[in-house]
């Protein structure tokens, strides 16, 4: 992509599932980062072409569409859903890119919205394959793997990476007390305050000021007493997994030629993003081909790039990224992931995109341009990752 810039971007504050935006849906959540995005960047209202949101356990049809009217937004503006579970959010991204690139548009709103707490409860109608006859059929993760639906594919999967790549558990909980002491300190000292926004709340007392799961006092004893989620696994456990989130994370992407027309500053181009399927059986592992094949294709090596961030589901994608890759523990998710901040799945993408351009403006700073890449490993065995290049001369 030669085209395409992103302007910057805002997110919410993240809360735990049937935590503190628990009467929020997701669209409401979106909507107000969405107008606090209009409000800081200078791109007229008139001049958008579409919003495109991720979103994986919503029931709100096309909730892109009801996000805009919840926004205020006018009619006239049209908006897209996309569902590739945890990979949503920087789906969206690539969606809004190609269609500049393509020349259908010069100004995107994409990103994620997800609320886990008001997602629907969901049952298989008895026309289905996969009906119970004890009519046992409400069921809260979808079906990401042929055959017998399984709840707990997602740690199964993460339990095997674990097992496969030889993985130690106490070598995972260490990453895990990185994540929450990184995320603390980065909480502390409000250095992500200036892209991050609190959405209206409804139904409580006092305003939010904090992403909710942080646990500044988190200990390497406690993370040893968690039982295992897997029966008869040993590696995945609460503490050294991502919690299921609420929260909401959008930028404005726009055409090269609309941000010189309009004397826009832009946070970074966007260079290429891609996507690769793996055995869904270890979903985690896609996040490794993925980084691999977008290196290859721009010819960069990984001492190329000033800065990543990878969508930190579980402890075993930090093992992957730093072993598996060698990529440098000290340019990588600098202020800690998602087993620290949560994991609102569609939203995810715009999250660490934030995180991305925020850490590229610390590490090394007097360079002239800088290559980022964040990467997320998806449900059902499918990674994305998006290469962006921040330049410090205006366009």
């Amino acid at each position: 992509m030669k085209n395409v810039c992103i302007v910057g971007g805002l997110r919410s504050f993240i809360g735990v599932e049937k935590g503190m935006y628990k009467h929020l849906a997701a669209e409401e959540i979106g909507a107000d980062v969405v107008k606090a995005l209009l409000k800081k960047f200078p791109v007229p209202i008139s001049d958008i072409d579409g919003i495109i949101m991720g979103n994986s356990v919503g029931g709100c049809g096309n909730g892109a569409r009801l996000l805009t009217l919840e926004a205020g937004l006018p009619e006239s503006i049209p908006a897209l859903t996309v569902d590739t579970q945890c990979g949503s959010g920087l789906e969206a991204m690539a969606i809004a890119a190609a269609k500049i690139e393509a020349g259908l548009g010069n100004v995107f709103i994409a990103g994620g919205a997800e609320s886990c707490s008001t997602k629907p409860v969901r049952t298989r109608s008895e026309n289905h394959p996969d009906y119970k006859a004890d009519g046992n059929n409400i069921y809260n993760v979808a079906k990401f793997v042929p055959g017998t639906p399984d709840e707990l594919t997602m740690f199964r999967g993460a339990e095997g990476v674990a097992v496969k790549w030889q993985m130690q558990k106490d070598e995972l909980d260490m990453w895990a007390l990185r994540s929450h002491r990184l995320a603390a300190d980065a909480q502390a000292s409000g250095i992500l305050n200036d892209i991050i926004i609190a959405p209206h709340m409804r139904d409580r007392d006092k305003d939010v000021t904090k992403d909710e799961t942080i646990r500044p006092k988190i200990s390497e004893k406690l993370l040893k007493r968690l039982q295992p989620l897997v029966p008869g696994g040993k590696f995945i456990t609460a503490g050294n997994a991502c919690l299921t989130q609420d929260g909401a994370a959008f930028v404005i992407i726009c055409s090269k030629e609309y941000a010189y027309k309009h004397n826009l500053h832009v946070e970074a181009e966007l260079v290429d993003v891609l996507s690769v399927g793996v055995d869904p059986n270890f979903s985690p592992a896609s996040t490794v081909p993925v980084v691999e094949k977008l290196l290859d294709r721009n010819n960069l090596s990984v001492s190329d790039i000033t800065a990543w961030e990878f969508n930190e589901a579980f402890a075993v994608i930090d093992i992957l990224a730093t072993r598996e890759l060698g990529i440098p523990e000290q340019r990588y998710n600098i202020f800690g992931g998602a087993i620290a901040y949560g994991h609102p799945y569609g939203a995810s993408g715009g999250i660490i995109t934030l995180h991305l351009l925020k850490a590229l403006e610390l590490l090394e700073p007097a360079q002239k341009e800088a290559y980022g890449i964040c990467s997320i490993a998806a449900a059902g065995g499918i990674g994305t990752a998006m290469l962006v290049r921040k330049v410090e001369d205006e366009l």
